[in-house]
């Protein structure tokens, strides 16, 4: 996978279809928003299904998210999330 091949849309339907058929994270897909927050008030991910997603992310997407950013990630919205991983992966 290139960087030219990621996009925030791409990382974002990634999110949503790892988290409802994956992890079994009941969201409603059409009620979540780049506005909607990772954890609480939002998709309210708890820790454990936060690191998950995030080592998901990782091999997905070829990224490395050190173990100090993951609390950061649960006070993202999906949009800054989907932005996030754009970056990183073209800062690689």
């Amino acid at each position: 996978m290139t960087a030219s091949t990621v996009d925030d849309a791409r990382v974002r339907e990634f999110v949503l279809s790892t988290l409802a058929v994956e992890m079994n994270v009941p969201i409603n897909r059409e009620t979540v928003t780049d506005d909607s927050p990772i954890g609480t008030n939002g998709i309210d991910l708890e820790s454990l299904s936060l690191v998950e997603l995030t080592l998901r992310l990782e091999r997905e997407f070829e990224v490395k998210i050190p173990d100090t950013d993951i609390e950061a990630i649960g006070a993202m919205t999906l949009g800054q999330l989907a932005a996030d991983i754009v970056r990183r992966k073209a800062n690689q």
